[in-house]
């Protein structure tokens, strides 16, 4: 406990600023960057495939160093890290930022999971890491957080938005909770009038229940479909349901029961609606239970 302890203080990306250029796709120190790469390559892989929690841990503490190294150098924002096919790489469609995540294997079967925000502005670049604290949060679904404060999770997809007239960013995640269950997590990222990151806002409408976040939980053994949909503008996910009555709540037996619910962006909150495919032309407004 007093290694991850140290690895706590240690693997943290303090918010900075540095001189960036005004143009987009200046590809100038790729080659310095990529020097940086080829030794985050090998410690991303260990932090997955590492035969012992101690050796992860460490390789997680390197590439925290060498990856903060990497993201100081001018053009950074324009390189895509390719290479590091472990960690997911996620950038906002108005260009302003991108998020990398990644998670450590923990000997317990849960995960630990590490971020950081890169922003792109127009005379800086600026980063932000981000903490996992989901084991601590109270009230997840209804919490607005800071990056100290991170419900951790592997982003795969980004969704911009207007609520009350401040952009927003849907992100869709997936967390392997533990050796039974699993979950896919909708957050809410937005920036206050200082420029800091705030995860989670009141926009999901669940049956009348107003979620900052929606936070699906099921078993490790099924695949979850959540994401968003462009070509219909909606945000579709699979039910998720115990096989049994009895088993409600036991959320390490739930799987799909093959109907899909979606939510629909109405006056700034996702407002959820039941999708079904044979009555797809007249869905229903859920009301939850």
């Amino acid at each position: 406990m007093r290694r991850l302890s140290i690895v706590f203080i240690s693997l943290c990306f303090v918010a900075q600023a540095f001189a960036s250029p005004k143009y987009s796709k200046d590809t100038t120190n790729f080659d310095s960057i990529r020097n940086y790469e080829f030794r985050l390559e090998g410690l991303s892989n260990n932090i997955i495939n590492g035969e012992d929690q101690t050796t992860r841990i460490t390789s997680t503490y390197y590439f925290i160093q060498y990856f903060k190294e990497a993201l100081r150098i001018k053009n950074s924002f324009n390189y895509p890290f390719t290479s590091l096919k472990t960690v997911s790489i996620v950038q906002s469609d108005d260009n302003l930022f991108r998020i990398f995540t990644w998670n450590l294997p923990l000997d317990s079967s849960k995960f630990l999971y590490f971020g950081v925000i890169q922003l792109n502005l127009n005379d800086s670049f600026q980063i932000f890491g981000l903490y996992d604290s989901s084991q601590t949060i109270k009230n997840p679904s209804y919490s607005t957080l800071d990056h100290r404060h991170w419900m951790g999770a592997l982003y795969y997809q980004i969704k911009s938005f207007k609520h009350k007239k401040k952009t927003h960013y849907l992100l869709m995640g997936w967390d392997g909770e533990d050796a039974k269950v699993n979950k896919k997590i909708i957050d809410v990222l937005w920036f206050d009038q200082k420029g800091q990151p705030k995860f989670g806002a009141p926009v999901f409408d669940n049956g009348g229940d107003i979620q900052s976040r929606m936070i699906f939980t099921f078993s490790d053994k099924a695949v979850m479909l959540l994401r968003y949909e462009k070509e219909e503008d909606m945000l579709v996910f699979a039910n998720m349901v115990p096989p049994n009555p009895m088993l409600k709540g036991m959320f390490g037996y739930y799987l799909p029961d093959g109907t899909y619910d979606f939510f629909k962006l109405q006056k700034g909150f996702w407002v959820r609606y039941e999708y079904l495919f044979k009555d797809s032309k007249s869905p229903q407004l859920y009301r939850k239970e």
